[in-house]
C-alpha cells in the first residue's frame, strides 16, 4: 500500500496520543529493536522539480506590471503587434448583432499567444498596428463556460491601442522592496512562483523517501501500543465515511479495492513503521527533539496562532504528540538534504 506521509504525519501524531502528558510510547521506545535501518544517507528518489515555465513568468510579469502602465509611460505604437507581446486593447464582442454582457472592454491587457481568449480572437491581432481597428468573426468553443454562447459565432470589434514595453521607471515606481529594474522584477516574479510551488514538490519529495524507507528497512514484530493507536486513528477516518452515507467496506472498497478490515489493518501497520523508522533515525543521528526545544517551538506556535499561553495552544493534546511530530519533521528534513533526487 502506498502511504502519503506528510498528509498523515500530524494528524496521527496529533490524535494517537490525546490525553498522555507524560508518557511518550514512541520516543520511549527502543525502535531500533523494532527496525533494521537501510543506508538511508544514500537512499535514491525520483520526484517531478519545479520547473516555471518562460509563458507564465511571462504571463504574471505582465499581469502584475499593466496595472501601472499608461500609454504615456510605457507605450510603443510605431510597429505592429507581435506575439508575445502584451497590448492593451478596447474590444466589443456581439452575438446575432447583440452587444452580449461581459463581451466588451475599454481598458483591457493581453499577452498575444497566452490563450486567454477564444481560438482566432489573439492570433487575429498580430501584424495589427497601435490605433488600428479590426474586426474578427470567430466562434466560441461548443463546450465554452457560458452556455448560451457556447457553439455561436460572435465578431469582436478590436482596437488595438498600444503595445506594453518593460521599462526600469516603472518598476521602481511599483513599490516592490529591494525591485527597481525590469530583470530584478522578472527575478522576483519567478521567486514568487517558485515558492508557490515548492512546498507540494517537498511533500512529493518526503513521501518518495517514506515510501523508499518502508521498502527497503526490515521490520520486526510491530510494537503493540503504537500499533493500536494507529488502528484507533485510522478506524476514525473509515468510520467518518458514514457521515456521507457511506458504510466503512463501501468506503474502502471504492477508494482502496480493499474491504475496510483489511485496509486499517494494513495503513495501520505502514503508519507504525514509519513512526519506528523516523524514531530510529532521529536516535542514530541526534535528531530527538528536548524538552528545551519543545517549550521554545511550542511558545513560537502559541504566539503566532495568538494565544496567550501554550497551554491554551495545545487545549486537549498532548505536548507529548508536537514532540512526535517535530522529530518527524527533523528527521524528514535531514534526509531530504541526504537523497540523491532523479528527476
Amino acid at each position: 500500500m502506498s502511504v502519503l506521509f506528510l498528509t498523515a504525519a500530524l494528524a496521527v501524531g496529533l490524535m494517537a496520543g490525546c490525553g498522555q502528558e507524560e508518557e511518550n510510547a514512541l520516543r520511549d521506545l527502543d525502535a531500533e529493536n523494532y527496525v533494521t535501518l537501510c543506508d538511508y544517507q544514500n537512499l535514491s528518489v525520483e520526484v517531478e522539480p519545479v520547473t516555471i515555465s518562460e509563458e507564465d513568468q511571462l504571463f504574471y510579469v505582465m499581469d502584475g506590471y499593466s496595472r501601472y502602465a499608461t500609454m504615456e509611460n510605457c507605450g510603443i505604437t510605431d510597429r505592429a503587434v507581435a506575439n508575445g507581446d502584451t497590448i492593451n486593447l478596447a474590444y466589443e464582442g456581439k452575438v446575432d448583432g447583440e452587444v452580449f454582457d461581459n463581451g466588451s472592454s475599454s481598458n483591457a491587457f493581453l499577452l498575444v499567444g497566452s490563450n486567454s481568449y477564444i481560438d482566432g480572437f489573439e492570433e487575429g491581432l498580430v501584424g495589427v498596428m497601435p490605433g488600428e481597428t479590426v474586426v474578427l468573426n470567430l466562434q466560441f468553443p461548443a463546450k465554452y463556460s457560458n452556455p448560451e454562447l457556447a457553439g455561436k459565432d460572435v465578431e469582436f470589434t478590436v482596437t488595438v491601442n498600444y503595445i506594453l514595453e518593460l521599462r526600469d521607471d516603472v518598476i521602481a515606481s511599483m513599490g516592490i522592496e529591494n525591485v527597481n529594474t525590469v530583470e530584478e522584477y522578472k527575478q522576483y516574479i519567478y521567486d514568487t512562483l517558485y515558492a508557490k510551488e515548492e512546498p507540494g514538490y517537498l511533500e512529493d519529495l518526503k513521501n518518495a523517501i517514506m515510501q523508499k524507507l518502508l521498502e527497503q528497512c526490515v521490520y520486526k514484530e510491530l510494537p503493540e501500543e503504537i500499533l493500536q493507536s494507529n488502528i484507533e486513528y485510522v478506524s476514525g477516518i473509515v468510520n467518518s465515511a458514514a457521515e456521507y452515507g457511506l458504510d466503512a467496506d463501501t468506503y474502502t472498497q471504492s477508494l482502496y479495492n480493499m474491504d475496510s478490515e483489511t485496509y486499517i489493518n494494513e495503513y495501520a501497520a505502514d503508519l507504525t513503521k514509519q513512526d519506528i523508522t523516523m524514531q530510529a533515525i532521529a536516535n542514530r543521528e541526534n535528531l530527538t527533539v528536548g524538552n528545551r526545544e519543545l517549550k521554545k517551538t511550542l511558545q513560537q506556535y502559541a504566539k503566532d496562532e495568538g494565544y496567550s499561553t501554550v497551554e491554551e495552544y495545545l487545549g486537549d493534546t498532548s505536548i507529548e504528540d508536537y514532540r512526535n511530530y517535530l522529530m518527524t519533521e527533523k528527521v524528514m528534513d535531514y534526509l531530504a538534504e541526504q537523497v540523491k533526487v532523479n528527476n
